[in-house]
């Protein structure tokens, strides 16, 4: 049974672990966490999709300018994708944006991430918005509403 909740301090560890596992980061992956959490801002939300006590998948909201909210971060751990737990998570994320009367929900990502390009196609969202060297240089971010 999956379970969503909010994050909380003791959810860091598996947090970390589905970072290493499903970005470049790797080693990395803590600090980068670490970086990400003590910039969370007024109104961000950090969910978890949790089996059997033990955090699988995590997702960040964030407020945009425009009245949307945007998924900033959506990660399953790898021995967990393909099973609804994104979907889930962003089941979660619709109804946050629907409760806080937000016009719209975006999903920003690398342009060559190809398993959340088409995460996010197979859930009804397109893309709007290219935006150039987001990621660094010649790195794209794809924006999808």
């Amino acid at each position: 049974m999956v379970k969503v909740r909010a994050y909380e301090k003791r959810d860091f560890v598996d947090y970390v672990t589905v970072l290493e596992k499903t970005t470049r980061w790797k080693k990395n992956a803590a600090s980068m966490l670490t970086s990400r959490l003590e910039k969370i801002k007024k109104g961000e939300q950090v969910w978890v999709a949790e089996v059997d006590t033990r955090g699988v998948g995590f997702m960040i909201l964030a407020p945009n300018n425009d009245d949307s909210l945007e998924v900033d971060w959506l990660d399953v751990h790898p021995d967990f994708q393909r099973l609804g737990i994104g979907t889930l998570l962003l089941k979660k994320a619709i109804s946050v944006a629907k409760a806080k009367k937000k016009q719209a929900l975006s999903i920003h990502t690398w342009e060559s991430n190809k398993k959340m390009l088409g995460f996010a196609y197979k859930n009804g969202f397109e893309k709007y918005e290219r935006i150039k060297n987001f990621y660094g240089k010649r790195k794209d971010a794809i924006r999808l509403k």
